[in-house]
């Protein structure tokens, strides 16, 4: 069921990947369009403009592909543990012995008749 939720989680990354490339496309056709009509910027700053607009798509992506290796990586070590028959997740189960007593208040605050102590 682990396995499932990383492998859930990737295919979405993958599909923000693909989305992100598709804007890219859009953004650099329409900035193609206003460089081709303006004709006041020379050739060096039309190529400037269209690099910025695809470095800053290639950092997006290698952000989310970042986090898609971050997630195999969970998985092959998920996956290496139940073979080795490890259990990676903590044991959050707490079991209270009989002579512990549980108290709300700081120790500081207990009065001696608490204690039993009289004056």
């Amino acid at each position: 069921m682990v396995f499932l939720k990383y492998q859930t989680d990737i295919v979405f990354l993958e599909r923000e990947i693909k989305s992100r490339k598709q804007l890219f496309g859009v953004e650099v056709y329409e900035l193609m369009g206003q460089l081709e009509v303006d004709t006041g910027m020379s050739t060096e700053e039309k190529e400037a403009k269209i690099r910025l607009a695809f470095d800053k798509a290639r950092k997006d992506i290698a952000v989310i592909q970042a986090k898609i290796e971050c997630k195999q990586e969970e998985m092959t070590i998920l996956n290496q543990s139940k073979q080795n028959n490890v259990s990676t997740i903590p044991n959050t189960s707490y079991q209270q012995g009989s002579n512990h007593v549980i108290t709300t208040s700081h120790p500081g605050d207990i009065t001696d008749s608490e204690y039993g102590m009289t004056k």
